[in-house]
């Protein structure tokens, strides 16, 4: 299946600008494949065999104990998972689960490694990938520790606004209990959050949700795009 997924890992933003070796090398090695829905790709405690990168659709990454269970993070089209852990050929620290039907490349991550040392520029491009998922979980982390529970709210509804546009009335991406567990609270909190919200012009029918002032919901949340503007 490695001819499939040529195409696709020409694009990619790890592997742009790499030596012709390494993309041939890469590219020859690689595989392609569509998952179901609600498939588990990684398991927290795995030792990664590959590098995961997503084409298409989301995947959730998440992390639990005994007693609880949380979502760290959520992947898109570009997005690699665990990269961390296959540089440091270490145990994966959060589980990744399709949600929805995706697309994936498969990189395997001794080869992946052993191009790392060898290719300058893939070295950058790692390092460049790496540097922006710390700063979106620490973004993540801000919105925990800053914001209530109605402004994580308020601040996810004004980055969806955002993605579509400017468009005041989206369609949740997720269903409510991820997109719950993402904000940090549980389901019926998000359900409180969005009653909150009522009065700042936030309707809600099912999957679609109205906002009538999103400069209001901004304002509330205290956005400050300079420093919570993902792409930063």
């Amino acid at each position: 299946m490695a001819s499939d997924a040529t195409h696709d890992i020409g694009n990619l933003s790890l592997i742009k600008g790499v030596s012709a070796e390494t993309r041939h090398r890469l590219m020859g090695g690689s595989s392609f494949e569509i998952i179901p829905p609600d498939t588990i790709l990684v398991s927290e405690g795995d030792r990664l065999d590959y590098l995961h990168v997503v084409l298409d659709g989301v995947v959730e990454l998440s992390a639990s104990t005994s007693e609880s269970r949380a979502v760290i993070s959520l992947l898109h089209a570009g997005d690699s998972f665990i990269l961390s852990a296959v540089v440091n050929d270490a145990v994966a620290l959060m589980s990744a689960r399709s949600l929805g039907r995706i697309e994936t490349v498969h990189i395997p991550a001794r080869l992946f490694r052993k191009c790392l040392k060898r290719d300058a520029k893939l070295l950058h491009n790692v390092s460049v990938a790496l540097g922006g998922g710390f700063r979106s979980m620490v973004r993540h982390l801000r919105d925990h520790k800053l914001r209530s529970a109605d402004q994580r709210l308020a601040a996810y509804l004004v980055r969806l606004i955002r993605a579509h546009g400017g468009v005041c009335e989206i369609t949740l991406p997720l269903r409510k209990h991820v997109i719950a567990s993402f904000l940090g609270m549980k389901p019926e909190s998000l359900s409180r959050a969005f009653s909150g919200l009522q009065s700042m012009g936030v309707s809600v029918d099912g999957e679609r949700v109205t906002v009538k002032d999103p400069a209001m919901l901004e304002r509330f949340a205290n956005i400050d795009r300079m420093l919570d503007d993902s792409d930063a």
